[in-house]
């Protein structure tokens, strides 16, 4: 009855391309993990929304009719049903040769290998907020390292290189768990639990950097970044303030008391100290939807995460005049398409979608 805006549902879409089997990058995004950007909807009722996301996994094949073929055409000798495909069948390859099997295991056949669902509210927008698009910087992963982690990856924002309007927001924020438990047999991956602090622990925080090849943060007095954003979410925040929140994953709210941060919430207040691997720190942030003063750059990282050699947790945004984040959208998908012609003559062209 509330009503939603024109982008909702989702916009159904071609899968990015990868190789087979391949869980990571894709040429379709430029080089970016393979994903898919949705736009969420907004509720005009200013009502806050609890809503259920359910991601579906599924494999097909053309072995066989995907659309007509279901339970009932499983093997049933008494009833004189033939399986469309065998658990490793052997196959005549011509010539008087002797058969050769192949590797099917009918089991992975037409599946969904994941069906998970995840809960999540949308809460109401300020007034501030209205008519704007939002753009959501978090963070991906979880704890441990490249085989430990997989299918899933290691600790990395979320997107990690971004080109926005300077009349959009961004809202930094990102979930995480105090509770993991990668113990034999790991599942997919390998057992352990690689990683910075507390054993079992997801943590982040946000900082900048000089540029994206660094990996030390500014200190707060050289920073250029805070002295042109505010914040939506507690107008009452000065720069220091949301430097502290950001660089403490909302164990403190700021670095003095405001509007919006009580005071015994506080650098110098709040006991005990932060733990410098942010042990004591909290594993989700709500963070702050920020408003851009003018076009800037910046750079940033994960005190925590960021190991190098092992992982990466950095990222750059570009916040450009409107034009020039349209442009920056289109030179991507130039880039895609680019790509995809290329590929036509490579022998598996077949399997590229071509938009």
């Amino acid at each position: 009855s509330s009503g939603i805006n024109a982008e909702w549902p989702l916009r159904p879409g071609t899968a990015p391309w990868t190789r087979v089997n391949h869980n990571g990058n894709s040429a379709d995004n430029a080089g970016n993990a393979s994903r898919y950007d949705a736009v969420l909807p907004h509720f005009p009722s200013g009502k806050t929304k609890r809503c259920v996301l359910r991601l579906r996994y599924n494999i097909s094949t053309d072995d066989y009719d995907p659309f007509q073929t279901d339970a009932n055409d499983n093997e049933n000798t008494q009833e004189g049903v033939r399986s469309p495909v065998e658990q490793n069948p052997l196959v005549d390859v011509g010539a008087n040769a002797r058969p050769l099997r192949l590797a099917i295991n009918t089991n992975q056949y037409g599946r969904t290998f994941q069906d998970r669902s995840h809960v999540f509210k949308i809460v109401a927008r300020t007034t501030a907020m209205a008519g704007k698009v939002i753009h959501n910087l978090n963070v991906r992963g979880k704890r441990g390292n490249i085989v430990q982690t997989y299918p899933a990856v290691e600790y990395d924002f979320i997107p990690g290189r971004a080109t926005i309007s300077k009349d959009d927001l961004v809202h930094i924020q990102w979930t995480g768990a105090n509770n993991h438990n990668n113990q034999p047999n790991g599942g997919d991956g390998q057992t352990g639990d690689a990683g910075e602090g507390t054993g079992g622990t997801d943590r982040s925080n946000f900082l900048e950097m000089q540029g994206e090849i660094e990996n030390y943060p500014v200190p707060f007095e050289n920073t250029t970044f805070w002295s042109k954003v505010e914040s939506l979410t507690n107008p009452a925040a000065t720069a220091k303030d949301l430097f502290v929140s950001m660089m403490s994953s909302g164990y403190y709210c700021g670095a003095a008391a405001n509007a919006g941060c009580a005071a015994n919430q506080v650098i110098g207040t709040k006991q005990p100290a932060l733990n410098n691997l942010l042990n004591n720190a909290p594993a989700s942030y709500f963070g702050h939807v920020l408003k851009f003063k003018e076009a800037l750059s910046v750079a940033y990282m994960c005190s925590r995460n960021n190991n190098f050699s092992n992982r990466s947790q950095k990222g750059i945004l570009w916040v450009v005049e409107k034009e020039q984040a349209a442009n920056a959208k289109r030179s991507t998908r130039k880039a895609s398409l680019d790509f995809k012609k290329e590929k036509s003559t490579d022998c598996d062209s077949a399997l590229i979608p071509l938009l």
